[in-house]
């Protein structure tokens, strides 16, 4: 890092030199000035890699080992001298100087890098909602304005055609502002779980009934074994999240290609798995598809480009963890991906 590199080093060997000069100037023999240097060295390197708690320690481990070791009587500790305590407190000054300034340089370096993460968050945020949110709305204009304008000339057919797409460019108008709501009541820690026991059954019929329109024809397979537990959830926000994995699924998947889902108990926890046979994701990106904004890019080969805000997952995540569980996608043999969602059952 550029810090250490170019303060924390230097520093350091001031230090040394520093040290050096008030062991001479005390007139300390050269044998203990011999002995010294090293433990000195090791205190300095101890409180640039691991900061100033770890290099205390290595200063009282360097004093005890310099009186066991080199302190005559040897292999035995003796009441310190006067030098020996300067030696020690010239140790403990180079690991709280050092060690306070390291670490006040790895606070400053994190939020640095925070507040660039932030920026970048924002700019993504600016550029998604000027794109996301100018679409549906020039769309929504578009229509309205030629109803308003031609409608003297206009058949029926026509007008329901323009309604219909004012009508569906507005629910996707509001999806994306209720995801951006979503998401930011997640980060703030206000979204509050009304938990009650559920079985995975019911929960998996409530997540079909909120994307019947969505899934349309395309073939849901559910896989539940008998004898899975309850699991202690706030009904509509878990089933809102995985709403959103099954979107996912059903949009970057074939209409003709089934959605599998399914449930199963391992170590303890409820698991419950949507598969897709879609253009899969690759392993680099399986951890950041639950990112805010994150969108696969897709080849052009395969589909046309998918729409969307990039939040839908991400809410799931929060959602999710937020019931103390966890989120993860795995690449799907022969094909596609598979989101899995590890829960605790009730009473746990």
């Amino acid at each position: 890092m550029i810090a250490n590199k170019y303060i924390v080093y230097p520093l350091s060997i001031s230090i040394i030199l520093l040290v050096s000069g008030i062991l001479y100037a005390f007139r300390v023999a050269p044998g203990a000035l011999t002995v010294a240097a090293p433990f000195v060295l090791a205190v300095v390197f101890v409180a640039v890699v691991w900061g100033r708690g770890a290099a205390i320690v290595a200063a009282f481990a360097s004093a005890l080992v310099t009186n066991y070791l080199f302190v005559p009587p040897s292999n035995a500790f003796s009441i310190p001298t006067a030098e020996e305590s300067l030696v020690v407190l010239s140790l403990l000054i180079v690991a709280l100087v050092l060690g306070t300034f390291k670490e006040r340089v790895g606070t400053i370096e994190r939020t640095v890098r925070d507040l660039a993460l932030s920026e970048k968050l924002q700019k993504t945020l600016l550029d998604t909602i000027s794109h996301d949110l100018k679409t549906p709305l020039t769309t929504i204009m578009g229509s309205l304005n030629t109803l308003l304008s031609e409608r003297p000339n206009l058949d029926e057919r026509s007008r329901l055609e323009l309604v219909t797409v004012a009508y569906d460019q507005a629910k996707r108008l509001n999806r994306l502002v209720t995801g951006v709501l979503e998401m930011t009541r997640l980060e703030a820690g206000a979204t509050r779980l009304h938990r009650a026991p559920c079985h995975v059954a019911d929960l998996v019929r409530e997540i079909v009934t909120l994307l019947r329109e969505t899934l349309g024809a395309r073939e849901c397979r559910v896989t539940l074994p008998q004898g899975l537990p309850p699991i202690s959830i706030d009904v509509t926000l878990l089933a809102h999240a995985l709403a959103n994995v099954l979107e996912n699924a059903a949009k970057f998947s074939p209409p003709d290609a089934p959605i599998d889902i399914a449930a199963r108990t391992e170590d303890g926890q409820v698991i419950i798995s949507v598969a897709d046979r879609g253009v899969g994701i690759p392993a680099a990106a399986l951890d950041h598809i639950f990112e805010k904004f994150y969108r696969l890019r897709q080849s052009a080969t395969l589909r046309p480009a998918v729409g969307g805000t990039g939040l839908g997952l991400a809410i799931a995540k929060g959602i999710v963890e937020a019931h103390g569980g966890r989120i993860w996608a795995e690449q799907r043999l022969g094909g596609g991906t598979t989101v899995q969602v590890s829960l605790p059952p009730s009473g746990r």
